[in-house]
């Protein structure tokens, strides 16, 4: 039985450092796909992550933050709060026709809340100069 892919010569050799425990959780992982060749079983999983790359992101690549949990209730209601304070000033603007003063405190607050919600430090106003 031939191994590889017929036509093709594999020339390059790639090399990764592990630590025992990676090591264990390789092997134990490549047992469970039923491959004998950790180099085998490496090169198969790669290879399935590259398929599966559907949004033209870099596999391996930084992501940002982790996904949030779901929003808890009173995330929720604050950022109802907040929505409904922009939209009462977003009124007052077009009735005056000038930028009401608190919309920037305004936008503060939703940037904070965003920032609380990735359990971020909230920023603290600075005083106008």
């Amino acid at each position: 039985m031939a191994r590889g892919t017929p036509g093709s010569k594999r020339v390059h050799t790639v090399s990764v450092r592990l630590s025992d425990a990676e090591r264990a959780r390789w092997d134990e992982a490549r047992a469970a796909s039923g491959r004998k060749e950790l180099g085998a079983w490496v090169r198969a999983v790669v290879e399935d992550v590259l398929q599966d790359q559907v949004d033209g992101a870099a596999p391996g690549a930084e992501r940002g933050p982790a996904p949030l949990d779901p929003v808890s209730q009173a995330a929720y209601d604050e950022l109802c709060r907040i929505g409904a304070n922009l939209n009462q000033l977003v009124r007052y603007t077009h009735q005056d026709g000038a930028l009401h003063p608190a919309i920037e405190a305004a936008l503060f607050e939703v940037g904070n809340a965003a920032l609380a919600l990735r359990g971020i430090e909230p920023m603290r106003p600075t005083d106008p100069e």
